[in-house]
Order: C-alpha cells, then structure tokens, then sequence
C-alpha cells in the first residue's frame, strides 16, 4: 500500500500472554547532547531493555548505534542495516557476544545486533514505512513480542525498510544503562497516527517429542491500524509468522 500522507508517533499494542517491556519514556531524557536542529517532529519511538544484557553485548549495541544515529533516509529510499552497520566482525569493531543460532545459543562477533534491527524495525513500523525485507529469528527472542523482531545476518538475512512517506526522515538511536531507544523524526508536525498489534495462535502437535516434552507451533499474525485522531482509517494484516515447534529432551 502506498502511503502519501504524515504520520504520528504511536506504541506497539499486543494480545496473548507475552508482556511489552517498552514503557513510555520522557523523550528529553534520551536526547543526545548535540540534538537534531530542525527535526524537532517525532513521528514514532521505541525502546527495548539492554538491562539483562552483558558487557559484550552492550558494546556492540552501543557501537552499531553510533553508525546509525543521524542517518537521514530520504522519500523513496531504503534503510538497510547491512550497507549501514556492515559486517559483524572483529575487523569491524565488535566483540564476541552472544547469538540465537536455531534453536541453540552461541557467542560470535557482533552478538546484539539482532536487538537493534528489531529495534529499529518496531519504530519503522510505528511511522508506517514500508516492509522491503525482514526475517524472523528460528525461535521467539526477548527483547520484543513475538512476531516483532528481525534477525541479521550479513549477507544472508537484513532488515530493509522503505521510507514511503514523502518526506524525509531522521533516525536516532540512544542507549543508556537500562535502554535501547529508537525515534524516527521528521522536519513537520505528523497528521496521522499508527498502531500495531499482534495475534497468537497455539498449534497443538499430536505427538510429544523424542524426550515426551513439547512446546506447540505458534501463528503469530501482525497487523497495523491506521488513525486520524481518534477514528481508525484503516486496519491490515502486514505478515504472518510461523514458529515450528520445540521438542525438549
């Protein structure tokens, strides 16, 4: 769908049993020193918690965050994470962090990054920019509900969003000790307004696994509703997720 108009800022709303840890924060208290003259106009934000995280996984959130802050993508242009951040590697600057590889733990370079592109991916959604391409983790991640992140993984899996707003936009990317925040700004004040919410549904698997424990297949639907004010223009499926089930031995 093409969207033309000006959008507001907004918050992630969810159904089922998972809970968002992503609080309204005072904007002031994650305003960067040097500030963004002219982009005073906040058209969505969203923060995630770094607090359970360690200190490699930190640095490499703090440092992809510093390649990112201040991008300006302009009307029509897509946001790629890769050509932005580049490779998770020692050789580009990150440490060895933990990874979700499948449905197992491992500690690589650049361990974190998954957090900020689905970050990132959140306050996208919140302006009403476009989905070019997203990838899902294998397994549900913590950091956001289910349905709601976006895997990396350079030169296999990217998150590329379009800005289809006719306008340009400002990305800052703040970090404190207890959070990741995300805001996406614009030059004017925003007419519309826009909300996503997800649906689960639990899909019972017959047989137990090979260890007779089980956690079911879930369908993750993810919507967005469209507002002017308070009235709902519209609401729209955006995808949907399937997470396979887990046998646990």
């Amino acid at each position: 769908m093409k969207e033309d108009g000006l959008l507001a800022t907004s918050t992630i709303k969810k159904t089922g049993n998972l809970t968002l840890a992503a609080a309204a924060f005072l904007l002031a208290a994650f305003l960067p020193a040097r500030g963004f003259c002219g982009w005073q106009n906040v058209l969505a934000s969203f923060s995630t918690s770094v607090e359970d995280q360690d200190d490699a996984v930190r640095t490499n959130i703090h440092l992809s965050c510093r390649k990112i802050n201040g991008h300006v993508l302009a009307p029509g242009a897509v946001f790629s994470f890769n050509e932005i951040v580049g490779e998770g590697s020692a050789r580009n600057g990150f440490v060895n962090g933990r990874v979700l590889y499948l449905d197992e733990v491992r500690y690589e370079p650049g361990g974190g990054l998954c957090q900020v592109s689905s970050t990132l991916f959140n306050a996208f959604l919140l302006a009403g920019c476009a989905i070019v391409e997203r990838k899902r983790h294998y397994q549900p991640v913590s950091y956001v509900p289910l349905g709601l992140d976006a895997a990396i993984k350079y030169g296999k899996k990217d998150l590329k969003m379009k800005n289809t707003l006719g306008r340009p936009l400002l990305i800052e990317m703040v970090m404190n000790a207890k959070s990741l925040m995300v805001t996406v700004r614009a030059e004017n004040p925003p007419s519309w307004r826009y909300e996503i919410y997800t649906e689960e549904e639990e899909l019972e698997i017959p047989l137990a696994g090979p260890g007779g424990d089980i956690r079911n297949a879930i369908d993750v639907y993810v919507y967005r509703k469209k507002f002017s004010g308070e009235k709902l223009l519209e609401s729209f499926l955006l995808y949907k997720d399937h997470y396979p089930p887990v046998y646990r031995k």
